[in-house]
């Protein structure tokens, strides 16, 4: 039996969407009942569920389309292609503890819903346009994403916890998540959140995400607006740590729209270019409130470059981070892997440095991983 958990649905998804969880529901059923649908809900309904996927293999995405008032269904599934990527260090932690082949990626099963309702959409739709530029849509399709086990199993309870989320928004081929995006976090309801994002918009705000949505809005290139979670937490370390991972990871993206680095980096950079006093600490929903109205009050200024796109360009402090998370290795055992390579065997090595298990040294090696190390 496939069921939905009402609390979180009723706090994540929009709420165009909450009067048809029951048919999600019984489409889910439906689609889990197949081999393939079976083995995604088993791991959907793990906390730390994965599936790993090559390119040709399905992106184990479950997505569900409703057009106006009609009969919802389930689109067929994309595939995974060539250069897919994502940002994470999921490799680390297969459950089985067989590290990932070359081109192989560990991805959650996710759940996307699409409500869409706008005239053109519905001709769009009825005539098989998948692909390319919509002509005239004034209500963009509504999307939500989250990680399948929050929606069907979840272990925290929504009042209590800070959810970090993307919200994507773009036209044509960038569907469903290849758009413009903004990560953030918040303490509260993403809606609420959402809710002071268009408002800030529409009153004019120079904050690059609300500048580029209400830029790419009135100039009709925007189809569809993505809310998608990225997960949930209850504790506020592990939500600015992974904040921070996730924007200096995509920094180089021309699509990103954040303007300071994500985390504790973001209230670093704050401090130092006078934006915050030494001793403030901001919920995590004060920082766009705080950089809009320094940039309102420094018009002809404009925002310092980023430190954090600096400090990338360092070897030393880009290592620092790569070597400074939980499971991953740190320069020291990096380096003696590469010493002891000569005359042991990886099994052996594995032992000596405490690393996770062979393959993991077995990919530093191959020169897979930690290549900045030297």
């Amino acid at each position: 039996m496939v069921s939905i958990n009402r609390q979180w649905w009723e706090h994540l998804a929009p709420k165009v969407m909450h009067r048809r969880a029951r048919e999600i529901e019984a489409l889910l059923q439906a689609w889990t009942r197949s081999g393939y649908g079976a083995m995604w809900l088993e791991s959907a309904r793990q906390e730390g569920g994965l599936i790993r996927v090559k390119p040709g293999q399905n992106i184990p995405v479950v997505h569900i389309v409703g057009i106006q008032d009609r009969p919802m269904f389930i689109a067929p599934q994309k595939k995974v292609e060539e250069g897919h990527r994502t940002v994470s260090d999921d490799d680390e932690r297969m459950m089985s503890g067989r590290p990932l082949e070359s081109g192989e990626l560990a991805m959650r099963p996710q759940i996307l819903v699409d409500l869409m309702d706008d005239p053109a959409l519905l001709n769009a739709a009825l005539m098989g346009q998948t692909s390319g530029h919509i002509i005239g849509v004034k209500h963009p399709a509504t999307l939500f994403s989250a990680p399948a086990w929050l929606l069907l199993a979840p272990t925290a309870w929504p009042k209590k916890a800070f959810v970090l989320y993307q919200h994507i928004f773009g036209s044509g081929n960038s569907y469903p998540n290849d758009g413009y995006f903004y990560v953030g976090v918040t303490t509260r309801s993403w809606q609420a959140r959402w809710a002071e994002h268009r408002r800030a918009m529409n009153n004019g705000s120079p904050l690059l995400f609300h500048r580029r949505l209400r830029e790419e809005m009135d100039a009709g290139r925007v189809t569809y607006i993505h809310h998608k979670v990225m997960g949930i937490t209850e504790d506020l370390e592990q939500l600015y740590a992974t904040e921070e991972f996730l924007v200096a990871g995509h920094w180089d993206d021309q699509r990103r729209l954040n303007m300071i680095p994500g985390g504790k980096s973001g209230l670093k950079y704050m401090r130092e270019h006078g934006m915050l006093l030494s001793r403030l600490v901001p919920a995590p929903d004060e920082r766009d409130r705080i950089v809009s109205e320094w940039l309102r009050a420094n018009p002809r200024k404009g925002l310092p470059a980023p430190w954090v796109s600096e400090k990338w360009k360092d070897d030393a402090w880009a290592v620092a981070q790569i070597c400074g998370r939980d499971g991953r290795l740190s320069v020291e055992q990096v380096r003696a892997i590469r010493s002891l390579a000569q005359d042991h065997a990886t099994e052996e090595i594995a032992d000596r440095i405490g690393a996770l298990n062979a393959d993991q040294v077995q990919r530093v090696l191959d020169g897979k991983t930690y290549t900045r190390v030297t």
